[in-house]
């Protein structure tokens, strides 16, 4: 056995012994200079995974977690704690890790379900300014919304969207007030409609912008169906299969991960994501919609680099 094997073994031992099973490291380095051992952290982190229709089939998950901190050893691989993380101290990056693969799968469901997401109720409410200021120009192509007729709007954020809608191009900004942008032709291009038009718009607002909506707007109420939407999709992005649940089972794992909330309103926001093609039914059991499912894992795979699933 090589000086590296065997410091490998023995660095590894110590860290499951007095860190925990859930964590080992990486093949360790050593420093000539300061003649110690050093090696990152890293965590295998098990998933288990249920499929319960047409019967229940198990599949287990590790969740590749990097850079949890370094641990330092002298020659005779006594660890050097000054050096060293903390075992809390990792586990709390640990934590982290796994609450930003949490928010990563929300904003790839809102990436891949935008347009599911604008054909629900909270759309058509919080996204009516949206709808307001684009139905104008589709009323009226030569339309210019000048800055005396702006002045006269009492609507809060208005000006807010004024300047979000033309950050996307949905509309542009002239010397003499505004008028539709080259997103506005492009998504009427693709529309059927005038109803069409107002989906493809309130969607692309959300793929493009879902955080600023949370955070500069205030606007929170889609949350729930993300979050709903999430419980679904989050784990079989995992499996990287499709499954089938219960809607017990996406309640308990809600309220597991976002906190109680009262069951008549997630049976309500569950409808909003079957209605709108979200989500799909057979029976009793909610399973993935195939086209959106397959784009979420071609954003994971394009965006994920640090996050895998491989089968144990």
């Amino acid at each position: 056995m090589s000086v590296l094997e065997s410091a490998t073994r023995r660095i590894r031992k110590y860290v499951m012994l007095h860190y925990g099973n859930l964590l080992t490291t990486e093949e360790p380095s050593f420093d000539e200079k300061d003649k110690l051992w050093k090696a990152q952290l890293k965590s295998n982190y098990p998933r288990l995974i249920k499929n319960e229709y047409p019967e229940e089939e198990r599949y287990i998950r590790v969740l590749p977690i990097k850079r949890l901190g370094t641990v330092c050893f002298n020659e005779v691989f006594q660890l050097l704690k000054e050096c060293s993380i903390k075992r809390e101290d990792s586990v709390k990056r640990l934590r982290s890790y796994l609450c930003m693969w949490q928010e990563k799968a929300e904003n790839i469901v809102v990436l891949a379900s935008s347009k599911q997401l604008a054909d629900t109720g909270p759309a058509r409410v919080f996204l009516n300014p949206v709808n307001k200021i684009l139905n104008n120009f589709l009323q009226n192509r030569d339309l210019i919304i000048t800055p005396e007729e702006l002045e006269k709007v009492r609507a809060p954020n208005f000006v807010r969207w004024l300047t979000l809608l033309e950050d996307l191009k949905l509309i542009n900004k002239k010397e003499s007030g505004y008028s539709y942008g080259e997103m506005f032709t492009s998504l009427q291009k693709e529309a059927n409609n005038d109803r069409e038009f107002q989906i493809l718009s309130m969607a692309y607002v959300l793929k493009e912008s879902y955080p600023i909506l949370k955070e500069v707007f205030g606007i929170k109420q889609f949350e729930p169906l993300v979050h709903l939407d999430s419980c679904y999709y989050r784990p079989a992005l995992e499996a990287e299969t499709v499954l089938h649940q219960r809607q017990e089972t996406l309640f308990k794992r809600f309220i597991n991960d976002y906190g109680y909330r009262p069951h008549i309103d997630l049976r309500h926001n569950l409808h909003e994501l079957y209605n709108s093609r979200a989500l799909c039914r057979k029976d009793s059991y909610y399973y993935a919609n195939a086209e959106l499912f397959d784009e979420m894992l071609e954003i994971k795979e394009a965006q994920l680099s640090d996050f895998s699933f491989p089968q144990t």
